[in-house]
């Protein structure tokens, strides 16, 4: 897994993300309906900032959990050392490590040309429809734009980005392999200072929660 526990756990016969020797303490109870599960969960964590459970209990297979519960899930898993010394070297590279150069980014892509035609805007939009939503969300195009992508989208697309006259930089261009590229470009995304996510994805959704998890950001911002 690219993701480590970020406490140690112990306890139970629940193997913990990461590490195999870390066990969880807490596990859903599968006899309970899934509201009553998230209520149990909540309980059994009222008192910890950081929380997981097995894998087999994802959230994605019981529902959406109440946001405090679903924050501390994502509060304790962090990516693993060398994923973070790939990042901060590439924000290094191009002047982001520190606040006073804040950065934005948006996230393009095609799923494989299944997007749909009405629906390009949310997929795929061009530079210009980026700038309109990072405007709107108080964000400024003066900022780098960092654009996490699939090289899938149409080229006029891709092109309103690589002829950009503001900063634009097209991903993580660094050597990387499978999923290390999508966890480099997924981690860059959640330390931006306003992200434009993509609805049709559900990493971006999870890149929604780790943001607000660690910073209490909202939204697209």
């Amino acid at each position: 897994s690219p993701y480590l526990a970020a406490v140690p756990i112990e306890k139970s016969g629940h193997a913990a993300c990461g590490d195999p020797k870390q066990i969880s303490p807490h596990a859903i109870n599968h006899g309970l309906n899934i509201p009553q599960r998230f209520d149990d969960y909540g309980s059994q964590t009222k008192d910890l900032e950081l929380a997981s459970v097995d894998n087999s209990d994802i959230w994605y297979w019981l529902g959406r959990p109440p946001e405090e519960v679903y924050g501390k899930y994502f509060r304790g898993l962090i990516p693993r050392q060398v994923y973070l010394d790939k990042v901060h070297a590439f924000l290094k590279e191009n002047e982001l490590l520190h606040d006073r150069n804040p950065y934005n980014a948006v996230h393009l892509r095609s799923f494989e040309g299944k997007c749909g035609h009405n629906d390009l805007d949310l997929c795929c939009p061009k530079l210009t429809h980026t700038q309109e939503i990072l405007i709107e969300r108080g964000g400024s195009i003066m900022d780098p734009l960092f654009v996490a992508n699939d090289g899938q989208c149409a080229q006029d697309v891709l092109r309103s980005y690589d002829n950009a006259t503001d900063p634009v930089i097209m991903g993580y261009d660094q050597p990387c392999d499978g999923t290390e590229c999508a966890v480099l470009d997924f981690e860059l995304c959640v330390r931006s200072e306003v992200f434009v996510g993509n609805l049709k994805s559900s990493g971006d959704m999870n890149i929604r929660e780790w943001r607000m998890a660690r910073y209490g950001i909202s939204g697209g911002k």
